[in-house]
């Protein structure tokens, strides 16, 4: 769900063009989504996944722009360019067309303004009342769900369910501050608030079913999220009694002043749920950096864990980000051997549960398991200005979606 105020989503559907003769949109109005095209449903899904979703459905549209669109999602190079045919003012024309071609130009813009939907109207005026909803359905993005590990064992805390979210605080190279869609909603939900979710079973992603089998607990900040579930289990288990394997975590973060989960972590240690947790931190104050591939390949920790990884049984579990599991897999690589590691690989006893992308750095993993996976200076516009004078035409075929 967009976190944003229903006065900034008035003001925006209040600057929708729209052919009704009783003035403008409102919140209140509802909107019934058809194709009338021969395009198959397969391919409309792809080019334009928005239209698609939205299909033979009404929407209030409140309901439709607070969940079913992507406010705050940037605005395409493309539609920057169809925009431009739209604009009344020549300098929003001039811009719009100046960053839909260049994306040095896109850059510079967005990391000035943001360039989100939403503020489409505060940042190019001119485009009030020259868009209207069939245009957005063509050009901007659905409010796709996003997924969180569950940081807790129902057998330990029954109909609850936690959760760890870092909210997600960037910039795009200005001075302009963004935050993260659902990161954001989540932190700021208040008691008694309700949420919408769907549960997903990653079969592949379970404590050992034999509670003896040694474990490796790898992760980064929030990525402990999963683990903590994990180790909510073994203490569920060692409360029945069953004989617990060795377990050992290796935990990343910034700094110790942090302090994430760390009391936590150290009672679970007293406990003997974890046998040795090893912290490592990449921002520590008045220490070198240190990473968790870095914490693998010390001495103190390949002693300890290179006999523990040629047990046929052990299982290695590792959260946090893409990169970051990589960078842990060649160092477990060299503690042991590729052909043992290969063989943790094969009999599904790595279990990764990560997120982002891959740097292009080349692993030598072998990869047989699946993841989880407003204006610019005068001297910008003389440049704009340069640009060749093209026809931006219409939607065309697009046109016949119908709304009411």
């Amino acid at each position: 769900r967009n976190v944003i105020s229903l006065e900034e989503l008035q003001s925006f559907v209040s600057h929708l063009s729209s052919s009704r003769d009783t003035g403008n949109l409102t919140l209140d109005d509802h909107i019934y989504v058809s194709f009338d095209e021969d395009i198959p449903r397969s391919e409309l899904a792809v080019s334009l996944p928005l239209l698609h979703g939205s299909l033979g459905q009404l929407f209030p549209l409140d309901y439709f722009f607070e969940n079913q669109v992507a406010l705050e999602a940037p605005i395409s190079m493309q539609a920057c360019l169809d925009l431009s045919g739209l604009a009344s003012g020549a300098k929003d024309k001039a811009i719009l067309k100046g960053i839909g071609y260049s994306k040095k130009e896109y850059e510079n813009m967005s990391s000035l303004y943001g360039m989100k939907w939403i503020d489409v109207f505060k940042t190019f005026p001119s485009l009030s009342k020259r868009i209207n909803l069939d245009f957005l359905l063509c050009n901007m993005k659905m409010n796709h769900p996003r997924s969180y590990s569950i940081a807790s064992c129902k057998d330990i805390v029954g109909s609850e369910l936690h959760m760890v979210v870092g909210r997600f605080i960037y910039s795009r190279g200005g001075s302009k501050i963004e935050v993260g869609v659902c990161s954001n909603f989540l932190t700021s939900v208040e008691p008694g608030d309700k949420i919408c979710f769907k549960l997903d079973r990653v079969v592949s992603f379970h404590h050992p079913l034999d509670p003896s089998c040694p474990i490796i607990f790898i992760c980064t900040g929030t990525g402990f999220a999963p683990i903590r579930g994990l180790l909510q289990k073994r203490m569920y288990l060692q409360s029945r009694g069953e004989k617990l394997g060795p377990a050992y975590l290796i935990f990343g973060s910034r700094s110790s002043s942090e302090g994430l989960f760390h009391d936590e972590i150290m009672d679970l240690q007293n406990q003997s749920i974890i046998t040795k947790v090893y912290f490592c931190y990449s921002r520590e104050k008045g220490m070198k950096r240190e990473y968790t591939m870095d914490k693998l390949k010390s001495k103190s920790v390949g002693q300890i864990l290179s006999p523990i990884l040629e047990d046929p049984n052990t299982h290695i579990f590792i959260c946090g980000s893409a990169n970051m599991a990589e960078g842990c897999k060649d160092a477990l690589i060299e503690l042991s051997t590729q052909d043992c590691f290969d063989a943790i690989t094969k009999d599904g006893r790595l279990h990764c549960d990560v997120f982002g992308a891959l740097c292009s750095k080349k692993s030598n993993i072998k990869r047989h398991q699946s993841y989880r996976l407003t204006d610019l200076v005068d001297d910008e516009l003389d440049d704009l200005a340069d640009l060749p004078d093209l026809d931006f035409p219409e939607l065309g075929k697009f046109r016949s979606a119908k709304f009411r």
